[in-house]
């Protein structure tokens, strides 16, 4: 319990160090999988086998996820593509080690003068590639850090940058329950499209997951973005400003997961900062809500998760997971 308490002493000195204003590189933030998806988009505290959770905090590395391989991908938003792939073995000793890559395509943008007459096309993209490191201490205890190279490509520009991750994750295996923090995106930008450094888009977050003693269900909750108080729009769909209830509400997402410990699960979640600023006035949209399922066939898992952003726009995203070891042990 006194470990517990460090968290939000941790957290105050994190900070005042708070990064505030437009960033780039802002792929880092989508979901790293179906599953943290469907559970809401900002999940960091479920430390089973997926070693896909891995790359928001590497501190949920555990003997569990030792050889599992994990490659996600979507149709994101503007005929945009996107994909993930992670991978982690177990050093023996409480050391444990993860691989991942990231991948943004935004497809063909057409070129325009500045008349606005089209002379062909032109591509972008992003990419991150990187490995973690986290460390075991104690039973309950896991820390975890990790670094990735990115390159970004609009057209004939490009930038890089070295981003970091870290994170400490408490599991208490007799009440089922995960408590984490992580700082994520810290770091620096190499070289900018410009010659003007951009800041990377970092973030803070605390995440609780608790499986329920006599129900088989695991509740979720995060706080994203606690470096900054104020994160929401300065207006609402009724064009009233948006007050202090709003504004620490929209710091949260939850998710549930039916089955946790079963080969099939049922997902949902909502976040409530998305389904706050894309809400329709006078009409039900459902934004901000997610849902899936996963699916455990032999050595392979199916995750697939529909996430509802607006009316006309709308993420379906597909995970496999595949369990490498050869034998019980290895």
């Amino acid at each position: 319990m006194k470990k517990l308490l460090l968290f939000p002493l941790f957290l105050s000195g994190i900070v005042s160090f708070a990064q505030n204003g437009t960033n780039v590189y802002p792929f880092l933030n989508i979901p790293v999988s179906a599953r943290q998806a469907a559970l809401g988009g900002d999940v960091i505290s479920i430390r089973d086998k997926d070693v896909s959770f891995a790359i928001a905090n590497p501190a949920l590395l555990n003997k569990e996820s030792h050889n599992q391989l994990s490659v996600n991908a979507a149709a994101y938003l503007a005929d945009t593509k996107y994909g993930t792939i992670a991978y982690a073995r177990d050093l023996d000793n409480g050391h444990m080690v993860t691989i991942n890559g990231r991948y943004m395509n935004y497809g063909n943008i057409p070129r325009t003068d500045e008349s606005g007459f089209e002379m062909g096309d032109f591509t972008a993209s992003d990419v991150s590639v990187g490995a973690g490191y986290a460390y075991q201490f104690e039973e309950d205890w896991t820390i975890g850090g990790g670094l990735n190279f990115i390159t970004s490509k609009i057209d004939t520009y490009t930038s890089s940058a070295i981003a970091g991750t870290a994170g400490i994750t408490y599991h208490n295996k007799i009440n089922k329950e995960v408590a984490s923090v992580v700082f994520r995106n810290f770091g620096y930008q190499l070289s900018s499209f410009n010659g003007v450094r951009e800041k990377l888009p970092f973030r803070i977050d605390l995440g609780y997951t608790k499986i329920l003693k006599n129900f088989p269900l695991a509740v979720t909750i995060t706080a994203h973005d606690l470096q900054q108080f104020d994160i929401s729009s300065d207006y609402n769909i009724n064009e009233q400003e948006v007050g202090i209830g709003r504004k620490i509400a929209d710091h949260f997402s939850v998710g549930a997961e039916l089955f946790p410990e079963k080969g099939f699960n049922i997902r949902l979640g909502y976040n409530v900062r998305r389904g706050s600023e894309l809400a329709v006035l006078d009409q039900r949209n459902f934004s901000g809500i997610s849902g899936g399922f996963g699916l455990k066939i032999s050595r392979f898992r199916i995750d697939y998760a529909h996430v509802r952003y607006h009316n006309a726009s709308n993420v379906n995203q597909v995970g496999i997971s595949v369990d490498l070891n050869t034998r019980h042990g290895e």
